[in-house]
């Protein structure tokens, strides 16, 4: 008797059985993700420590922290750190506010209301190389619309050559990256406006709440949990732009628009030092990490000290 209780029943070895067979159906895809994900991040921070012969495809030696004291002592590997984090935190910013304003805006009833959802879109449709081109066109020193638009108005005097200036070029590659991120964060933005309660609004409005205490009393707050992930995420597509800035300044002029990302492509496939590479991947890696996790932080942090009060 103790021995037939003992045995699995048909119930736990048919859960074990489609158990193995669900783990069976998924190892392709588990395969896929090991071999396009993470074995190249180990590989990558196994060679961060490294020398690594390109021409032989094996590592000379290991120099454990060398790779990295290089970087901190470089001058521009710091300068491109800055730079792509005042980068990133000014494309965020002013696409969550942009894009915010816009689906306020669609958000109304109007005439030509769906024609200009779809044309929204589009910035977003085109690939970033077309993008880059575009914009190069519209800034380009003798032929470009802008110099032409702003000579006719009087404004300037002479056509101005705006990529060679770095600050100018930086600005422009973020206004470029600014216009293609605009749909995707309107179209999140536009659901969450629509799917608030009206009722609310509405009864605001009959307390006598004019359009500011409406919108920081009611809006901003309903809309907090919708922009803060939306902006780490634009913050993470940010730090990794690489497309405009290799079509319009491939990092110039005299690397005033070299990001970490665009650093990175240097020392690998310009400099093949694929060991210094590596490890200005994981600074990228460490530095967008701690950003997207600020909210997280600082949530545990505010239970932690406050939670109990």
């Amino acid at each position: 008797m103790t021995d037939l209780l003992n045995q699995p029943s048909n119930s736990q070895f048919k859960f074990s059985r489609e158990k193995i067979l669900a783990f069976t159906l998924i190892l392709p895809s588990l395969i896929l993700v090991f071999i396009t994900y993470l074995y190249p991040a180990i590989f990558t921070f196994v060679i961060s420590f490294a020398e690594y012969d390109i021409i032989r495809l094996k590592i000379k030696k290991f120099i454990q922290f060398k790779n990295f004291e290089f970087l901190i002592s470089n001058y521009f590997f710091t300068s491109s750190v800055l730079r792509t984090i005042y980068f990133g935190f000014l494309i965020c910013v002013c696409t969550t506010i942009l894009s915010f304003l816009i689906a306020l805006l669609l958000n109304e009833k109007f005439i030509g209301k769906a024609f200009l959802r779809v044309m929204i879109v589009l910035p977003w449709a085109v690939p970033s190389v077309v993008s880059g081109v575009l914009w190069g066109q519209m800034f380009h020193a003798d032929t470009g619309f802008l110099n032409a638009l702003l000579y006719q108005l009087g404004v300037i005097s002479g056509y101005k050559i705006w990529l060679a200036d770095p600050l100018v070029a930086l600005h422009v590659i973020a206004i470029a990256e600014i216009w293609k991120a605009i749909p995707f964060m309107t179209l999140f933005f536009l659901s969450g406006l629509q799917s608030l309660p009206s009722e609310v609004f509405e009864a605001a409005s009959v307390d006598g709440a004019n359009v500011f205490q409406r919108f920081s009393n009611i809006l901003f707050p309903l809309m907090l949990p919708i922009a803060i992930p939306l902006f780490l995420i634009q913050f993470v597509l940010a730090m990794k732009s690489f497309d405009t800035i290799f079509v319009l300044t491939r990092g110039g002029p005299g690397g005033g628009t070299t990001t970490l990302n665009y650093f990175i492509y240097q020392e690998a496939f310009e400099t093949f030092n694929l060991g210094r590479a590596s490890a200005a991947a994981y600074v990228l890696l460490i530095i967008t990490l701690a950003v997207v996790l600020i909210p997280t932080i600082s949530r545990f942090l505010m239970k932690f000290f406050w939670g109990n009060k």
